[in-house]
């Protein structure tokens, strides 16, 4: 008896999906926080306070920027991570995307129908620019919102969590029985005998008499 490395099973569709759209979510993180730092202490950052209505903006973007990139790392080693079964990652998943549905998904889904607090400039491209960095931050967080919410929904249905379930148990309780291989010598069960009793009489002849 010994134990023998795991086959984990196939991953069902949904599961592959699921891990597809954490890529994807790592890949909007990383665009928003990309957007972020484009928007801070370049010509283009008073753009971004006067959608917010803020001239101090620009510590906000750092901050948002670094959780964005924080957060794509985290769904990539997530998305790996279920696609190996790993249960606890998919309650990493649950807890860390309902936090974010929840502190961000509602905003975000109410965001981009904001308009600018007030125009950069008199021209034309003043008007406009903070409209453009609005919506383009809103749409990212819409996609993301979406995003981590299709992936909640993909891992709690039946195929996944027996996926799960079943990655679970090869991983712990495998145990099977296979022959040694050729040349190797099997070694004989030995009599029992008690530990008071040696297991050959010291007494008896050659002959065993």
């Amino acid at each position: 008896m010994h134990l023998a490395p795991p086959v984990p099973p196939r991953s069902p569709t949904g599961v592959r999906f699921a891990c597809a759209l954490l890529y994807g979510v790592a890949g909007l993180c990383l665009l928003s926080a990309v957007l972020e730092l484009v928007f801070v202490n370049t010509d283009l950052s008073v753009y971004r306070d006067a959608y917010t209505g803020d001239p101090g903006s620009g510590f906000g973007s750092l901050v948002i920027a670094t959780l964005d990139i924080f957060f794509a790392g985290g769904a990539a080693v997530l998305a790996v991570l279920n696609g190996q079964g790993r249960r606890n990652a998919r309650i990493t998943t649950y807890v860390l995307g309902g936090i974010s549905l929840l502190c961000g998904g509602l905003g975000a889904l109410s965001d981009p129908f904001h308009g600018p607090s007030h125009p950069a400039g008199s021209g034309a491209a003043d008007h406009v620019m903070p409209a453009v960095y609005g919506l383009s931050a809103g749409a990212l967080d819409v996609l993301t919102a979406l995003a981590i919410l299709a992936v909640l929904v993909l891992l709690a249905v039946p195929s996944s969590s027996h996926y799960f379930e079943t990655c679970h148990r090869n991983r712990y309780v495998l145990i099977v029985t296979t022959p040694p291989p050729p040349g190797v010598p099997v070694q004989r069960d030995l009599p029992p005998h008690t530990g008071s009793l040696p297991p050959i009489d010291p007494w008896a002849g050659p002959g065993g008499g």
